[in-house]
């Protein structure tokens, strides 16, 4: 993950509980106006007005720590303010402190919600900012402070940094998704494509404990990310350009070679696609089982240009990808295309498994909160590629 932060006066690391008399009247946020590139429609203002609770069951947020994710570059890319608020604040995923309330948001722990949904100020948090609200209020992460209600966050594990917790929600919610419908269990041979990618890296760690230690887990991923693959739970990798070790051969021969041929045991279980690769899809037959119970799950077909005939080509993909039957050229898989969506649940799960050390947040890199169009285009050129890692601001 990459993040940028919050500096100044209001550092949460170092002040703790904030009283509400420390909330100003406005603050610093990088909004835009219009639909466009970070680099041309970005402005960072000192004199946003500071947001206000929208119903008596929200918190207000002093935000230590934001994701970058490339949804985000999509919507700010192609979503007239026709259809959103203006201005905009930018990005969803967010780290921080609680300071305000509303008054029906449980001050202590009650069994009807479960003894981790108490949220007083002072609490440490993380979340995001629903699709819906980010459009329609204008609402976003790369500010000093956020509204939100309280069933868009989790408290943050102790033992778990701000910097790690900002990266969970949106990526982490994915790889939930994907995991649950790939249906694994334990002793199957998994291929991650992308396992070091913001989605990826969290879908590699969980993989992983499915499939326990007499499974496979083989992941997709550049030379430069084999290790860190590794680390995540691979027990091997292959470099997406080539691969040396078979001498030289392409990505679908050596899988074929290794994974392929008759014997359908000798073949994958399921296919975990983080990127959205069309030629594995369109070659899958070759190592991945038959059958309903052994998918291709994937987030979908990679966006390879933020214009309108990419966007077109990646509708076009996700149709045919979907129904486009064997006899017509199809392909002779399950092609699950997941959607997913940030829940209670959701935050709730990460939240354990990141405070039962069962997943971590790789954090490729922190930059200060005015370095924030410096980091949306480092996000931006990487997100047609699968090996991209999140972004946080702070």
């Amino acid at each position: 993950m990459i993040e940028i932060e919050q500096t100044g006066n209001h550092n949460l690391q170092q002040t703790g509980n904030h009283n509400l008399h420390e909330i100003p009247k406005t603050m610093r946020a990088w909004v835009h106006t219009r639909a466009g590139p970070a680099r041309s429609v970005l402005q960072l203002r000192d004199e946003i007005p500071m947001p206000e609770l929208p119903s008596q069951t929200s918190v207000l947020v002093r935000i230590s720590h934001a994701a970058l994710h490339p949804g985000e570059s999509v919507m700010m890319n192609f979503i007239p303010f026709l259809f959103r608020k203006s201005p905009a604040v930018a990005e969803t995923d967010f780290s921080g402190v609680i300071v305000n309330v509303g008054k029906d948001v449980p001050q202590t722990a009650s069994t009807n919600l479960g003894s981790s949904r108490y949220f007083p100020p002072g609490t440490p948090v993380f979340g995001s900012i629903p699709v819906r609200e980010h459009l329609k209020a204008g609402s976003g992460a790369l500010a000093e402070y956020v509204a939100v209600e309280m069933n868009c966050i989790a408290r943050k594990p102790d033992e778990v940094s701000f910097e790690e917790a900002a990266g969970l929600a949106v990526s982490g919610s994915t790889a939930l998704t994907l995991i649950d419908e790939a249906r694994l269990s334990q002793g199957q041979k998994v291929l991650v494509i992308g396992p070091c990618g913001g989605v990826g890296h969290f879908a590699c760690q969980l993989a992983r404990q499915a499939v326990m230690s007499d499974g496979l887990v083989l992941g997709i991923c550049s030379s430069s990310k084999m290790n860190l693959a590794k680390r995540l739970g691979c027990d091997e990798t292959l470099d997406y350009q080539s691969s040396p070790e078979q001498g030289g051969n392409s990505l679908v021969s050596s899988l074929v070679s290794r994974f392929g041929g008759d014997a359908e045991d000798n073949k994958f279980d399921v296919v975990i696609d983080s990127h959205g690769s069309q030629n594995l899809w369109h070659a899958c037959p070759s190592f991945l089982k038959a059958g309903s119970d052994h998918p291709y799950v994937t987030v979908g077909p990679a966006l390879q240009s933020y214009s309108v005939g990419g966007m077109l080509a990646v509708i076009s993909r996700m149709l045919s990808n979907s129904s486009t039957p064997t006899w017509a050229g199809g392909v002779n898989r399950e092609y699950n295309q997941i959607t997913s969506f940030v829940t209670v649940d959701k935050l709730e799960r990460l939240r354990k498994l990141a405070e039962e050390k069962k997943l971590r947040t790789h954090v490729g890199g922190v930059w200060e909160m005015e370095d924030a169009l410096e980091v949306s285009q480092y996000v931006s050129s990487r997100f047609p590629s699968c090996y991209h890692v999140n972004a946080l601001l702070t």
